[in-house]
Parts: C-alpha cells; structure tokens; sequence
C-alpha cells in the first residue's frame, strides 16, 4: 500500500507499507523544490515513476516505489500535485 498526500501550504506527506514495514516522510512545501516524472529501465521495460526534489537532499523521494503506476495514472497525480504545491 503507497501513498501521497498534498495539504495546500503545509507540505507534501508519502507513505508506503512494504512486507508489514510503514514508512512515511513529511516533506515541507518549503523545502519542495519541483516534482517531476521520470524514466527508468527495468530489464527491457521502460518504468516511470514521480520523484519529489527536496532542497539540499542530493537523492529525489520516490513516490509509489513499489507500485509503479502507468504514466497517464501518474500524469494526473503529477498535475494535481504541482497544482496544490505551485499554484
């Protein structure tokens, strides 16, 4: 089970649960400096998967690690996130 949560002028929560292991991550909008899809290459398949840029964090937060959503499924969350962090 994965998840994002967006809270308009507060910040941006993920969360996933992976073998009975919660793991959740608030990241501030402040800190949020751009969410993006990317590509990625799993044996001959392309995978995409939406990464959170946190200021002064060399690595991106993965969101929907496990899960790996289509591409028109994370292009909706995509807009949607950028429209409630950047608006």
């Amino acid at each position: 089970e994965e998840g994002l949560l967006l809270v308009r002028h507060l910040g941006v929560q993920t969360s996933s649960c992976f073998a009975h292991a919660p793991l959740t991550r608030f990241i501030p909008t402040s800190s949020v400096q751009d969410i993006f899809i990317h590509e990625g290459f799993r044996g001959f398949e392309v995978k995409f998967y939406l990464s959170v840029v946190v200021r002064g964090e060399e690595d991106v937060v993965v969101v929907f690690p496990n899960v790996l959503p289509r591409r028109r499924v994370l292009e909706g969350v995509w807009r949607g996130a950028r429209t409630c962090l950047f608006e």
